[in-house]
């Protein structure tokens, strides 16, 4: 029901936004829209800042859809879009350290817990709707190097939001192996051999999952060149970069400290490991766009 809420009350704003649009176009009486169809495509990161073992991960996203750019000025204009939008990413965590003081074993003895998780990995595959709202700025420049003699292209650049339904969100956990020491304080004893109460080595497994439904927002940033190919066809090449804002899956972790025993190993979760995170993703975007029959056209 939240979800619903939040995609009803981004719908109301995204209204609100084309109607003032519209009234500016109509008080200027200078409209000139533009339809599109584009793709891209590139890696993604998610940095994370670990006590143990701070890296970086691997993977690759994409993205198709529809867009339409309403301009106000021959520099300035609004652009939203429609898409899917795909994730892979793996996470490579390494080595997990936790502490568990003063528990109790079955003799009511105290003890503190050491446990090592070996070889911690996620796999996030995602599959999202993909809404893109930005604020774009484009200005004349002649390029001698062109498609055509005395061609012309525009620098242009975007920034905004994308908002991201995710339809489906399925995971992968893994680990090598777990490794639970005991040290009693009263007997100033260690104990790391006795398997049959949990202690020692043990052989990690993994799990798939998924997770469920939920929004991502992300800042968006977008820069390149508009080629001018015709009268009402441009193509626009450029580079762009998206950084997550928040991460839906962030409820769904538990803390390493609850992970101390082996019957967990069954029944993998995924697990909080990051004290600051973020999803960054750059890549590059080709897009088609048609003008539509305008009064005059955007930096020509």
């Amino acid at each position: 029901m939240k979800i619903i809420k939040k995609i009803k009350s981004c719908v109301r704003k995204l209204l609100l936004i084309v109607i003032t649009l519209s009234s500016l176009q109509l008080y200027a009486q200078k409209i000139s829209n533009e339809f599109s169809i584009y793709a891209g495509g590139g890696f993604s990161r998610f940095i994370y800042k670990s006590p143990a073992s701070p890296a970086l991960s691997n993977g690759f996203n994409g993205e198709i859809g529809v867009g339409f750019t309403a301009f106000f000025s021959q520099q300035c204009g609004f652009h939203f879009g429609a898409g899917i939008s795909m994730l892979n990413l793996k996470v490579n965590v390494g080595d997990l350290y936790t502490f568990s003081p003063n528990l109790t074993d079955s003799n009511e003895r105290i003890f503190d817990l050491y446990t090592t998780l070996s070889g911690y990995n996620e796999i996030h595959k995602t599959t999202a709707l993909s809404f893109p709202v930005m604020f774009q700025f484009q200005t004349k420049m002649k390029q001698k190097s062109s498609w055509k003699k005395s061609q012309k292209a525009t620098y242009y650049a975007m920034t905004g939001l994308k908002l991201q339904l995710l339809l489906q969100r399925s995971y992968d956990a893994q680990v090598t192996s777990l490794y639970n020491a005991a040290y009693y304080p009263e007997a100033d004893n260690w104990a790391a051999t006795q398997t049959f109460v949990g202690l020692g080595d043990f052989l990690g497994k993994d799990r798939d999952g998924k997770l469920s439904v939920g929004i991502l927002v992300k800042y968006a940033f977008e820069t390149g060149f508009k080629w001018h190919i015709g009268e009402r066809l441009c193509l626009y090449t450029g580079v762009y970069l998206d950084l997550a804002l928040n991460d839906p899956a962030k409820k769904f972790r538990k803390p390493v400290s609850d992970y101390i025993f082996v019957e967990q190993l069954t029944n993998l979760a995924l697990l909080s490991f990051y004290n600051n995170s973020v999803l960054f993703e750059p890549g590059i975007k080709v897009r088609l766009a048609f003008i539509r029959p305008p009064k005059f056209v955007p930096c020509r």
